[in-house]
C-alpha cells in the first residue's frame, strides 16, 4: 500500500464513520448537513493516522505491529474525545459514539499501517 492509498483509506474510514455511527452527530445549518466540517476532521484524523508509519521511520525507530497498535489506538481515540469536549461541526453526543468510532478508525489505521510495514519489509529484504 503506498502512502497515497493509506491516507485515501484513512479517510474514508473516519468519513464513514461520522457519517454512520450511533453517538457521533454532524451539525446543521438551515437543515443541510456542515460536510465542510466533516471532510475537514476526516482529512486530519486520516493524515495523522498515515503518517505513523513514515514518522517512525524518519525517526529512525523500529517500527513494529506493537507501536502502530498503540501509536493508532493514541490517534483514533484521542480525535473522538477531542470532538466530544470540542465540537466544530462533528460531535459525539455518547461515550458508544466514541467507542465505535474510536474503534472502527483504529481497525482501519492500524491494518493500512500494518499493511505499509509489511510492504516495507519486503522491499528492503531483496
Amino acid at each position: 500500500m503506498s502512502y497515497l492509498r493509506s491516507l485515501f483509506f484513512n479517510f474514508l474510514a473516519v468519513f464513514f464513520v461520522d457519517r454512520v455511527s450511533p453517538g457521533v452527530q454532524i451539525a446543521y445549518f438551515e437543515q443541510v448537513p456542515d460536510i465542510g466540517a466533516d471532510i475537514l476532521f476526516s482529512a486530519l484524523v486520516g493524515f495523522f493516522n498515515a503518517s505513523i508509519l513514515p514518522v517512525l521511520m524518519i525517526l529512525e525507530l523500529k517500527p513494529n505491529d506493537l507501536k502502530l497498535a498503540i501509536l493508532t489506538f493514541i490517534v483514533s481515540y484521542t480525535a473522538f474525545i477531542v470532538i466530544s469536549f470540542a465540537p466544530f461541526g462533528i460531535q459525539v453526543t455518547s461515550p458508544l459514539g466514541v467507542f465505535i468510532g474510536g474503534t472502527i478508525v483504529w481497525a482501519a489505521a492500524f491494518l493500512t499501517n500494518h499493511l505499509e510495514l509489511r510492504h516495507y519489509s519486503r522491499m528492503n529484504k531483496d
